[in-house]
C-alpha cells in the first residue's frame, strides 16, 4: 500500500494504536500481507468502539486486496482541475491540471506486480506528459521484497510532510529491498526492540541536473519496542552521477560517514539522516498521540547535526457510526531550527549538489522546502459508509531569509495561509474525490503559487 490514502492510514493507525495490530506504521509502502494476516485474526469483541468501524472498513479493503491474487485488477482514472497546490501534505491529489491513468496490476504467492501509464497536462517545471509513476515489479525472498519500479514513499510521522522523504516530489525510479512481515528477534538480547521494520533503496535522479543521473541512497530502521512506542532512524544521501566519483570505495566512505575531512572532488556525496518517534495513549478519554522528527543536514561526532524540525499532536475517536482524527502539527526547515539564530540557506542543498536535494525541481524532503516555517491541522471525517471528509488548514512562511538556494517555491520570502476541503465518495459507477482550496500569497517575491480559489475532481473505477 503506497501513500496517499488518508482514510486507509487513519483505520491502520487506529487498529495500531489498539494493540491490535503489532507492526510499526510510520514508514510507508507497507505490505498489505502483513496486515491481512492479523486482520483475520482480531477480537472485535476486545476492541474500544472506536475501532469497530476501522476494523469494518479494512476487512473490506481486505476482501478487495484478495482478488488480486486471484487475477489482475485493471484500474481507470481521470482528474481535471485548476491551479492545483503544489505544497503536498500526505493525501494523494493530481499534479496537473487535467490527466487520464490506466493501470493493472496482480500477485502471485512470491511475485507482485503493477504498471500504471498516466497521461497528464505537464507540470511547467516538468515536461514530462506520459509517466510511468506508481510502476513496480516485486519479488518475495523469504521475508523479505526485493523490487524495481518507482513507488512513492513516505518515511515519518507526520500528516503534512516528511523533513526526509514524502512524496512531494515525483516517485524516483528505484531499487529496494523491504523487511515484510515485523516480526520480533529471536535472539534475547534483541528482543525488546519488538516488532521491527528495514528498507533501503537506490534510486536515480534525473538528467537535467548540476551531475546527471546522480543517484539517492536510502535507509530507514523502524522500531516497536512497546506497543504504544514507535522509533525511526532513517538516513538518505546523494552521490555519483555523471562527473562524480561513483566505485563501491566512494559507497562506502558514504556509509561510514567517511567524508568531511576530504575534498569536494572526492566527497562521496550529500547526506541527510536522523530520527522520528511517536508515542501514543489510546486508553485516555480522549486517545491522544505525540510525534516528533529531527533531521540532521550535517554531521558531528558521527551523528547527525544541524536539525531540521517537525512535531505534531493527534487526537481521535468514533462519532454517528463513523469515525474521525484531528492534528495539529510544525515543521521548521532551517538548519539549527531551535536556536535563536536558526541557519538560513543550508538546508536540502549543498556545496557539491547544487541542484539540492530535489527531483524535478521539487523537494524529496518537505514540501515546504528550505527555509520553511509551517503550522497547520486537519480534521479528518469518515462517516459509516466509508465516505470522506477532510479539512486542512495550514500558514506558511517560504524561504524566510531568501537565502535557499534554487528554491522551488518561492526566490525570496513569502507568506501564505491555505486552506482545503476534500469529499470522497464510493458509487457503484467510481470513486469520486471533490476538493475545493483557497490560498493568499503575501510576497514581493516570485511565488510559484497560484494566489485565490482552487479545486479539482477526480474519478477513479477499479476492475476485479
Amino acid at each position: 500500500m503506497t501513500p496517499g490514502d488518508a482514510a486507509l492510514r487513519h483505520d491502520l493507525q487506529v487498529l495500531s494504536d489498539a494493540g491490535a495490530l503489532s507492526g510499526p506504521s510510520m514508514s510507508w509502502p507497507i505490505a498489505w500481507s502483513l496486515i491481512d494476516k492479523e486482520l483475520d485474526s482480531i477480537d472485535a469483541d476486545a476492541l474500544p468502539a472506536f475501532a469497530l468501524s476501522s476494523l469494518q472498513r479494512l476487512r473490506l479493503r481486505g476482501e478487495a486486496e484478495q482478488s488480486v491474487g486471484r487475477g489482475a485488477r485493471i484500474a481507470a482514472g481521470a482528474s481535471a482541475g485548476t491551479d492545483p497546490m503544489v505544497i503536498r501534505t500526505f493525501d494523494d491529489q493530481p499534479r496537473g491540471e487535467a490527466g487520464v491513468s490506466l493501470a493493472a496490476d496482480g500477485a502471485t504467492e512470491r511475485l507482485a506486480w503493477k504498471v500504471s501509464v498516466s497521461l497528464v497536462e505537464a507540470d511547467p517545471l516538468d515536461d514530462q506528459t506520459v509517466r510511468l509513476d506508481g510502476s513496480y515489479l516485486a519479488l518475495g525472498i523469504g521475508n523479505w521484497s526485493l523490487s524495481a519500479g518507482l513507488v512513492d514513499r513516505w518515511w515519518g510521522p507526520g500528516w503534512q510532510g516528511s523533513l526526509i522523504l514524502s512524496t512531494n516530489a515525483r516517485p524516483i525510479p528505484a531499487i529496494a529491498l523491504d523487511r515484510i512481515e515485523p516480526r520480533a528477534f529471536d535472539v534475547p538480547v534483541l528482543r525488546w526492540l519488538g516488532p521491527w521494520r528495514f528498507s533501503t533503496f537506490m534510486g536515480m535522479l534525473e538528467e537535467d541536473r548540476d551531475y546527471p543521473n546522480a543517484l539517492l541512497f536510502g535507509m530507514r530502521a523502524e522500531i516497536r519496542p512497546i506497543p504504544s512506542l514507535q522509533i525511526a532512524a532513517s538516513r538518505t544521501a546523494q552521490w555519483c552521477g555523471e562527473g562524480r566519483p561513483c566505485g563501491l570505495g566512494t559507497f562506502w566512505d558514504l556509509l561510514t560517514g567517511n567524508d568531511n575531512d576530504q575534498s569536494l572532488d572526492e566527497q562521496p556525496g550529500n547526506q541527510l539522516a536522523g530520527f522520528d518517534v511517536r508515542w501514543s495513549w489510546p486508553g485516555s478519554r480522549v486517545p491522544v498521540a505525540l510525534y516528533a522528527q529531527g533531521i540532521g543536514e550535517d554531521e558531528a561526532g558521527f551523528l547527525p547535526s544541524k536539525y531540521l524540525g517537525l512535531f505534531g499532536l493527534e487526537i481521535w475517536g468514533a462519532v454517528a457510526g463513523g469515525g474521525w482524527r484531528a492534528h495539529l502539527e510544525y515543521a521548521d526547515t532551517s538548519c539549527d531550527f531551535l536556536s535563536s539564530a536558526p541557519e538560513y540557506g543550508c538546508a536540502y542543498t549543498n556545496a557539491i549538489y547544487r541542484s539540492g536535494y530535489r527531483y524535478r525541481h521539487r523537494a524529496i524532503g518537505h514540501a515546504i522546502d528550505a527555509d520553511g516555517q509551517s503550522i497547520g491541522g486537519g480534521l479528518l471525517f469518515l462517516d459509516s459508509a466509508g465516505h470522506r471528509w477532510e479539512l486542512i488548514g495550514r500558514r506558511i512562511d517560504l524561504n524566510r531569509a531568501g537565502e535557499a538556494p534554487g528554491h522551488s517555491l518561492a526566490d525570496g520570502p513569502a507568506e501564505l495561509l491555505d486552506v482545503a476541503l476534500t469529499h470522497e465518495q464510493a458509487f457503484g459507477w467510481g470513486n469520486i474525490t471533490v476538493s475545493v482550496g483557497y490560498a493568499d500569497v503575501d510576497s514581493r517575491a516570485h511565488v510559484g503559487i497560484e494566489e485565490g480559489i482552487r479545486g479539482f475532481v477526480t474519478w477513479r473505477y477499479d476492475w476485479f
